[in-house]
């Protein structure tokens, strides 16, 4: 989360270049199973209790929070990011 919201201009920069679709489906592919086994050991453990959660879409939507602190200083993903986090928390 830190990365998406201090780095927000990495991704215009990649997407311009030869082979950036390369490097974001590397990206992808590596980055989605960790998430899902990250998920699946914190459903587990029951540090969260939601096991539906499908790492892309986790993933998205984090990234998606992120993108607001490129156009304004104030924006605090952390505490945009936290809203979801705390919905894994809770059944429903």
């Amino acid at each position: 989360m830190d990365f998406l919201a201090t780095e927000h201009g990495l991704p215009d920069v990649l997407g311009q270049g030869e082979g950036s679709e390369t490097l974001h489906a590397y990206c992808l592919d590596t980055l989605v199973p960790v998430c899902g086994e990250l998920l699946a050991a914190a459903a587990r453990s029951g540090e969260i209790v939601r096991s539906d959660i499908q790492a892309l879409a986790f993933m998205r939507a984090i990234g998606n929070l992120c993108i607001g602190a490129k156009d304004d200083a104030r924006y605090d993903a952390r505490r945009m990011v936290a809203l979801p986090l705390a919905g894994l928390t809770t059944a429903g």
